[in-house]
């Protein structure tokens, strides 16, 4: 199956602290044309005095990737076929199900057709989506090999989406979550 034949299913996920240390996270899968078919959130969670002062400097990383991450993963019935995640500091704890990449707006003009890549240093590229306006930058972890099929994937959703408006939504489906005390 060519990646044109593919059938997309982007993930974005969206981890949230508050000021008090309240963590809140969400994942919404979408279809290729960002109709949400899945969604997933954490209830708010608040560390104890006792979990900072065991966890100490690796607090944040944990209820990040192992509270939030890994568990709205987990929960999903079907993985998607990407996960965009909107902190790349995310990027350090890869998923096994599906390939994971920051991705953000760039100021950089158009660098040519839909698929034109221009690397940007370390597991970072700008990536033409459409055929006018800004690239995207895309970053992967570390040891990714996959930037070919994310390119392919982001190209071929930006066809029928806006790829960095999904985040938006999740962002605002966590605000209703915490407003409502995750009462839903």
């Amino acid at each position: 199956m060519s990646s044109r034949d593919e059938v997309h299913r982007p993930g974005y996920l969206v981890i949230q602290a508050d000021e008090g240390g309240t963590y809140v996270g969400g994942l919404m899968v979408t279809d290729p044309s960002g109709l949400p078919v899945d969604f997933r959130f954490t209830d708010p969670v608040t560390p104890t005095r006792l979990q900072r002062a065991l966890y100490g400097g690796v607090l944040d990383r944990y209820l990040r990737t192992e509270v939030v991450l890994r568990t709205l993963m987990e929960a999903l019935e079907q993985p998607p076929s990407l996960l965009v995640v909107d902190d790349p500091a995310l990027l350090d704890e890869p998923v096994d199900r599906c390939p994971m990449a920051f991705v953000g707006p760039s100021r950089s003009a158009a660098i040519g057709a839909p698929g034109a890549r221009s690397g940007q240093g370390s597991n970072t590229f700008l990536l033409q989506t459409s055929d006018t306006g800004h690239p995207l930058r895309v970053t992967l972890p570390a040891d990714s090999q996959d930037e070919e099929h994310v390119a392919a994937a982001l190209v071929a959703v930006s066809e029928r989406m806006d790829v960095l408006e999904p985040l938006e939504r999740v962002r605002d489906a966590l605000g209703v979550i915490v407003a409502q005390g995750a009462a839903l």
